[in-house]
């Protein structure tokens, strides 16, 4: 739990304020640079050596305003490393194709960016407040990453809509090992993550981030570009090998997503793997955290959807007064299973509450072939005084405790919460899925409602009591 739309090409009619009034230009008087095409040539870190990446990355910023390629061309086989000795800065526009350089294929980059000794990020996507230029719309693809401090890629607030896809980020495979951004003696890199966006309306898809802290981070401690909002992470493998089956060697210390101060109304999904992270899959850690959705995910299960691959502690945490998100929903479920300690939780001992969250339609505990997993304790967990939460439709069975507890021992402040419309101990189609406590636990949390749950094999019975005054309970 450590801290911490692709620009739109231009429009093909142009608007202009004409006597007051707004006039639409015809496609035919609205023209476009073509874009220059920087080729990299070579490895040097030279800014000043023609054909080298910080050369091509200067040239796109301040020669040729407007969108710039940089395609790859380097001589021998490859893969081939730069490693560069400062951070690669964006300011205007550019698109960088490692995919480009030949050999490449979609799980083995040719090109691999390194940093050398205190790198903090070795691209970084910002506005020139010099030029009035902006890198929103970037796109970097098709390269590998690791060897930095801070982040791979971090995002700035005012550059906005740009695209990370099909990269391999904080781990380099070497032959049977694998070299972790972590362990690469770098000063501070135990908190290094992979992705940090401090923006709104990116896509961020299809990547490996393995071998750090936090895998990809949304959010700013000093809030300056915030709500960060509308940011896409979908098709992700995180925690695991580029094959989606592997956690072993490669794994993030902390979090593989972690949304902090100003991360709002946020899509995480569909079909990312998230597993094998050491903290939690998926975590919610500010009041500002509202309007995010968690769908069509695996968390803890790997990219069959039928092997445990489970995150070190629960596969979503919400804290802090995390508010108004959805884990699940209209959009589509999410599978959570084999996490250390539970499922979700919503609420935690150190760092309080979340209230008035969703948790629909998901099925947790049993992977895509309703087949128990093992290792979570607790389905879904409600405490530290959360209230106001909707647990429904969901599936959740084979915990070796209780299917959902509401309340803990110390608090009593977890009311007003629902568990209605929820299959505890079986599965939509009938199967016995046993649960080792009971259905639902109320403790300490009083005004509750359990209502309509179509119950199975729950250990300990349909609902344990204790110190719960006022429950609404309606048993099918």
């Amino acid at each position: 739990m450590r801290r911490f739309v692709r620009a739109a090409i231009s429009r093909a009619a142009a608007i202009a304020l004409v006597g007051g009034a707004f006039v639409v230009a015809s496609p035919a008087a609205v023209t476009h640079a073509a874009p220059t095409t920087y080729t990299v040539t070579n490895t040097s870190s030279n800014v000043n050596t023609v054909g080298s990446l910080p050369w091509a990355v200067q040239e796109s910023n301040y020669a040729t305003p407007g969108l710039d390629r940089i395609k790859f061309n380097i001589p021998g086989a490859g893969p081939h490393t730069i490693t560069i000795g400062a951070s690669l800065y964006l300011n205007d526009q550019i698109v960088i194709e490692g995919n480009s350089e030949p050999g490449w294929t979609a799980k083995t980059p040719m090109i691999w960016v390194e940093g050398g000794a205190n790198v903090p990020s070795l691209f970084v996507l910002q506005n020139d407040n010099s030029t009035g230029r902006t890198s929103s719309g970037s796109t970097i693809t098709g390269l590998g990453m690791v060897r930095y401090t801070s982040n791979a890629i971090t995002i700035f607030p005012g550059s906005i809509g740009n695209w990370i896809q099909q990269n391999l980020i904080g781990f380099r495979p070497n032959g049977a090992s694998v070299i972790r951004n972590t362990g690469t003696g770098l000063p501070n890199v135990g908190t290094s993550r992979g992705i940090g966006i401090a923006s709104s309306y990116n896509v961020v898809r299809w990547n490996t981030i393995s071998g750090v802290d936090n895998a990809i981070t949304v959010g700013d401690p000093s809030m300056r570009g915030a709500p960060y909002k509308t940011n896409s992470i979908r098709e992700n493998y995180i925690g695991t090998d580029p094959t989606g089956t592997i956690t072993a060697g490669y794994g993030n210390l902390g979090d593989g997503i972690f949304l902090g101060e100003g991360a709002s109304e946020n899509f995480l999904g569909p079909s990312n793997i998230i597993s094998g992270n050491g903290s939690a899959g998926v975590e919610f850690f500010h009041s500002s955290n509202r309007g995010n959705v968690v769908f069509r995910n695996y968390i803890g299960l790997d990219v069959t959807g039928k092997v445990k691959l489970g995150n070190g502690e629960v596969g979503v945490l919400f804290t802090r007064g995390a508010t108004y998100n959805a884990i699940g929903g209209p959009f589509g479920g999410n599978f959570i299973a084999g996490n250390t300690y539970g499922g979700i939780s919503l609420g935690q001992s150190t760092w309080g509450a979340a209230s008035g969250n969703w948790v629909q339609n998901n099925t947790i505990g049993l992977n895509i072939d309703g087949v128990v997993m093992n290792g979570q304790q607790v389905g879904v967990s409600v405490n530290s005084g959360s209230k106001n939460n909707l647990v429904s439709n969901n599936v959740i069975g084979g915990h070796s405790q209780h299917a959902v507890i509401v309340g803990d021992p110390s608090s009593k402040g977890s009311i007003s919460n629902a568990v209605n419309d929820n299959y505890l101990g079986r599965t939509v189609s009938g199967d016995l899925v046993a649960n080792g406590g009971f259905a639902v636990m109320f403790l300490n949390a009083g005004y509750n409602y359990m209502y309509d749950n179509k119950l199975g094999t729950n250990t300990l019975g349909p609902v344990g009591v204790l110190n719960s005054p006022g429950l609404a309970v309606r048993l099918l």
